[in-house]
C-alpha cells in the first residue's frame, strides 16, 4: 500500500551541537523517525527506517515540495 509521509524540517542534537535534521512521520498510524540531514537522500533514509518500524511494509511517498 502507498502512504504518504510528512517531512519536518528541524535540529537534532549532535555530538557536540544541535545539527539539521529532519523528522518523517506516516500519515497512516503515526509512527516517526528523526533522520540528520536535509537532502533528499535523507528523506528516502527516513523513508526506509519507517518501513522497518511499521508492520504493514507500506512504500512510503513523499511530496515534492517537502
Amino acid at each position: 500500500m502507498r502512504v504518504r509521509v510528512e517531512v519536518e524540517e528541524t535540529y537534532l542534537e549532535g555530538d557536540h551541537c544541535e545539527v539539521p535534521g529532519i523528522i518523517v512521520t506516516c500519515t497512516k498510524c503515526g509512527a516517526t523517525v528523526e533522520v540528520f540531514g536535509q537532502s533528499e537522500a535523507s528523506v528516502k533514509r527516513g523513508c526506509v527506517m519507517l518501513k522497518e518500524q511499521c508492520d504493514d511494509r507500506n512504500f512510503y511517498t513523499v511530496d515534492e515540495d517537502w
